[in-house]
């Protein structure tokens, strides 16, 4: 699991926690009460022990728990979109285009417009061959079975 969609769903289950990331670890809070940590530095390595876990619905700490598990246990390696040189030099030159977006059968494109999934590809249903098809080699990160398609962005924001 990337580190950023770790925090997207932490923000789902209570969009009132803080999500504090420092140099060993992603501390989950709301000011100075913490309610659980993971470690960025090694797999399988969390923490519960702090008394506002406890104090939490029954829900919120299993769905939390869950969450911390699947993220502990991506390894390192898998948790951070690294782009190559190649990768980030494609998307500070691509001129008018938005999102990119794998279909099912592996096939990797760029749109202008923000493309819906249907059932075996996205689409942009105002202008359907308004896009870029690129190498399926590229940004292997990209799958089909994310939910949203990749804001160009996002990626710049990375390194």
């Amino acid at each position: 699991m990337l580190t950023k969609d770790f925090i997207k769903k932490v923000k789902e289950i209570n969009e009132d926690w803080e999500i504090g990331v420092v140099d060993k670890g992603i501390y989950i809070k709301i000011g100075s009460a913490y309610y659980c940590s993971v470690r960025t530095s090694e797999t399988y390595a969390l923490d519960t022990r702090y008394e506002n876990f406890y104090e939490m619905s029954e829900s919120d700490k299993e769905n939390l728990l869950k969450l911390c598990v699947e993220y502990a246990s991506t390894p390192i390696e898998e948790r951070e979109i690294k782009l190559s040189d190649v990768e980030k030099t494609i998307l500070e030159n691509v001129v008018s285009v938005n999102y990119i977006a794998r279909d099912i059968d592996g096939a990797l494109h760029a749109y202008r417009d923000k493309p819906t999934k249907d059932s075996y590809g996205w689409i942009v249903y105002e202008s359907p061959d308004d896009h870029t098809r690129l190498n399926k080699k590229l940004f292997p990160f990209i799958k089909w079975e994310d939910e949203d398609p990749t804001k160009i962005s996002d990626l710049l924001e990375v390194d």
